[in-house]
């Protein structure tokens, strides 16, 4: 299983290229970034991010066609995986509960635009795009030679599973527990034939299944489960499927409390339960992650993409933890 790192960009870019080496240096897989509007853009700091590092695969966790059109994410891609070598992945999603909230976008229909999206990349990445659909129409070339790059879709829901299945690399979902996994695995891998994109993404059994979550390394379990409640608020009481409830070991009416709370822009730590933060984070002394991360193995993920909140200590000590 692969053990991939996020280096956040709340901080200059040159600062994040740096982090993006240590985070090589100290042994792990990939150096994945969020694509959010409120920091850094994420595709300058990729670029820095490829020429500090010649081992790492490098990611978008996740970018949204909503804030970069499809045509221009086919660019970006290729741009990236030029300078990097064929290091870039991209992770692409609908977009998150900021999208509603903070810039007024409400797609019709986040699985038909996903799929629209990645058509377009795909279709400019073979030489030339024709798509007419509901959200996105391109119809042209890139004007350089690109080739294939792979794309993970960020997926919860069964009906984005499935998708991510039929057109998809992998899948980037949260989720912790062993009937999610089995979960995810059921609905992704009905679709063995997919799309994947070279060497590196040969697939005997579907896409890759891909947990992000959050990580808290501390010998006090509740002090690192604190530390961690806000960090999973969104992920606990956002837009997801009611079915999922049962399935991430969550309380129906804990989950109601949150969504509610969140819809009203009440954001108490406290609304998070101790199930939730164990349902999406890692918290706990280094051989409670370590131990977690075997399990996750185990069940068959293929790869992990593990964020710490601070800099360069927390990813040494995260690495300590994780990088056998």
């Amino acid at each position: 299983m692969k053990r991939t790192a996020t280096v956040r960009l709340d901080r200059p870019i040159t600062a994040a290229a740096t982090l993006a080496k240590t985070a090589e240096d100290l042994g792990f897989d990939g150096v994945w970034v969020a694509d959010h509007y409120f920091h850094r853009d994420a595709t300058p700091a990729l670029a820095l991010m490829a020429a500090a590092t010649e081992r790492v695969t490098l990611g978008t966790a996740v970018v949204s066609p909503l804030l970069r059109h499809p045509a221009l994410l086919a660019s970006s891609t290729a741009t990236l995986n030029e300078v990097s070598g064929g290091r870039f992945v991209l992770g692409l999603g609908a977009g998150g509960y900021e999208f509603a909230s903070e810039l007024a976008i409400r797609p019709r229909s986040p699985l038909g635009l996903t799929r629209e999206a990645v058509e377009i990349v795909r279709g400019l990445q073979d030489g030339r795009a024709e798509v007419e659909g509901e959200t996105f129409t391109t119809r042209g070339a890139l004007r350089f030679a690109a080739g294939r790059s792979p794309i993970y879709l960020a997926g919860r829901g069964p009906k984005m599973l499935a998708l991510a299945g039929e057109i998809a690399d992998g899948v980037i979902t949260h989720g912790l527990s062993r009937d999610h996994i089995r979960y995810v695995k059921d609905h992704v891998r009905s679709h063995p034939e997919g799309q994947a994109s070279g060497p590196a993404q040969e697939r005997v059994e579907g896409p890759a299944v891909v947990l992000m979550l959050d990580v808290q390394i501390d010998t006090n379990p509740e002090k690192a489960r604190d530390a961690l409640r806000p960090r999973c608020m969104a992920m606990a009481g956002g837009a997801y499927a009611d079915e999922l409830i049962e399935v991430y070991g969550l309380d129906p009416d804990d989950v109601g409390l949150l969504r509610q709370a969140l819809r009203q822009q009440d954001r108490r730590p406290e609304l998070v339960t101790d199930q939730m933060v164990d349902a999406f984070c890692l918290a706990g002394p280094p051989e409670h992650v370590a131990e977690r991360l075997e399990e996750f193995a185990e069940a068959g993920v293929d790869e992990v993409i593990l964020s710490v909140a601070g800099g360069e200590e927390d990813l040494i000590d995260l690495a300590k933890a994780v990088i056998r």
